[in-house]
């Protein structure tokens, strides 16, 4: 049977995404759908849905059926967060403590992006314990399952309904789909050209994210798509999937064949000896964030101030993906001409946590730090309001941000600072969007007369461990992950002055 399993449109409890409704050029929900994720049966799903839980549908095992003929592009592939998707411990952790905290209404939301195939094969349900509390059974998923995003799901892709939570369509025809314009007949299996696969809304479809209360939990295609990476024709692929000279096969034609490490921020935070790559990936990473800004400092004699400028060289925001829980900040150690520290900030408390206004063992004891990256709130009787009037909190919220460093809300704004995205009703952002240079900087009008040197680091880490911390109490995270998170020195410049 040859028939398409449209992923996204298969509206699973508190799945935003809605056969019924659209998201706007924003990416919030529509009116049509807001929130229609929350109460869904069975009985309402679509025909794809009901045909895709009847008929169990094949799909390849990279390790076992592709690795023949692509044996480079399933290696690459093998050490990618791809493959890493439903092996990762703090995803895991995070829809344990989703269903929990949700009594199950997170649903299908987050495998439909982590395991399409085990979604598209009914093998991971939401069930109610006996103590009334609901988790996600992942002791069905077979080996393909457990490989997140398989060959399959990219190769059997047919259409994206829209970039955004996953509307997107796979087709398990026998015909695997790619970017080859004039791909060679093989027994194997039928090959197609496909423009999608050229294409950043294949990306889109996975790397843009909006919970059912219509917080921006990951930005990246929208980012994109203002840039001036967009204009000029590139895409994610020219970055993340790097074309080189090759053969898709021993037997092909030499030809343009692209990466499939899909290099980015995140590594593997298991034990080096349970994935492959623990090293290489972190090699590949660094090099990529140190790609991606351009980073200055100078002394401005007469305002007395440490200037600093961090171009984001990027085709998306700085950070970008899941940002609530990405950290890009600044640390800076001003020592005098005797050695001894006269200023600092951006440095961690005993905890490993930036001294931010919220978070960790000493909030707000660094009034100057400089940080990128997301804070997720709630608003204050969001649930009760009418689409009118969630769209005015929405606003009203953006403009009671305020510096992370000072508490990232207003204080009596009615806003509330959240850790997880099923908590957010919307976000506070603090990116540098692409294209843009930020300029921030630290004041030290009280330094005596005297030569200096400031010791300046742009660094990043993908989370925070007062998040990791939070997972261990709520959903038995390994407290030996956190020791495996790599802080990554993205850009350094040593500065020297004088107060005169």
């Amino acid at each position: 049977m040859k028939r398409a399993i449209a992923l996204a449109v298969l509206c699973t409890a508190a799945m935003l995404a809605c056969e019924a409704g659209g998201v706007t050029d924003a990416g919030l929900p529509t009116e049509e759908h807001e929130g229609a994720g929350t109460g869904a049966t069975e009985d309402m799903l679509p025909e794809l849905f009901e045909d895709r839980t009847l008929f169990p549908t094949e799909f390849a095992d990279p390790q076992q059926d592709c690795v023949e003929c692509h044996e480079q592009h399933v290696q690459e592939w093998e050490i990618s967060n791809h493959a890493y998707a439903q092996k990762d411990p703090v995803y895991l952790a995070m829809v344990k403590a989703g269903q929990a905290a949700t009594g199950g209404k997170l649903g299908q939301f987050c495998v439909q992006c982590h395991t399409p195939t085990g979604l598209a094969n009914d093998l991971t349900p939401v069930v109610e314990l006996d103590d009334g509390t609901f988790m996600q059974d992942f002791s069905q998923l077979d080996e393909i399952g457990q490989q997140g995003v398989s060959c399959d799901v990219c190769h059997t892709m047919s259409e994206v309904v829209e970039p955004v939570n996953a509307r997107m369509a796979m087709t398990p025809d026998g015909n695997k789909r790619g970017g080859i314009v004039d791909p060679i007949d093989t027994d194997a299996h039928g090959s197609v050209y496909s423009e999608l696969h050229k294409s950043p809304e294949m990306c889109g479809s996975c790397h843009a994210v909006v919970n059912p209360k219509g917080a921006l939990i990951e930005e990246t295609f929208g980012e994109y798509a203002r840039s001036s990476a967009a204009e000029r024709g590139e895409t994610c692929q020219t970055c993340h999937m790097p074309a080189y000279t090759g053969r898709a096969t021993p037997d092909a034609p030499e030809r343009e064949l692209h990466r499939h490490t899909f290099v980015g921020v995140d590594v593997s935070l298991l034990p080096p000896d349970e994935f492959p790559g623990y090293d290489t990936m972190r090699e590949l990473t660094t090099e990529l964030l140190r790609s991606s800004a351009e980073f200055s400092a100078r002394y401005a004699e007469d305002s007395g101030r440490v200037e600093l400028a961090i171009e984001n060289k990027a085709g998306h925001a700085l950070p970008s993906g899941a940002t609530a829980e990405r950290q890009m900040w600044v640390e800076i150690l001003v020592r005098d001409a005797d050695d001894n520290v006269v200023f600092e900030s951006g440095t961690l408390d005993a905890g490993d946590d930036v001294r931010d206004g919220i978070h960790g063992e000493q909030p707000g004891t660094d009034p100057q730090l400089i940080y990128f990256g997301q804070q997720m709130i709630d608003i204050e009787g969001f649930a009760d309001m009418n689409d009118a009037e969630k769209a005015t909190a929405r606003e009203r919220a953006s403009e009671n941000c305020i510096s992370i460093a000072l508490g990232a809300v207003k204080p009596d704004s009615g806003l509330m600072p959240v850790t997880f995205p099923w908590q957010a009703s919307w976000q506070c952002n603090y990116l540098i969007e692409p294209d843009e240079t930020a300029q921030a900087g630290y004041d030290l009008p009280e330094l005596p007369a005297g030569d200096y040197v400031a010791d300046i680091r742009l660094l990043f880490r993908t989370f925070p461990p007062y998040f990791l911390r939070e997972l261990e109490a709520v959903a038995d995270l390994d407290p030996e992950v956190k020791t495996r998170l790599p802080t990554v020195e993205m850009a350094a410049e040593r500065l020297s002055f004088s107060v005169r």
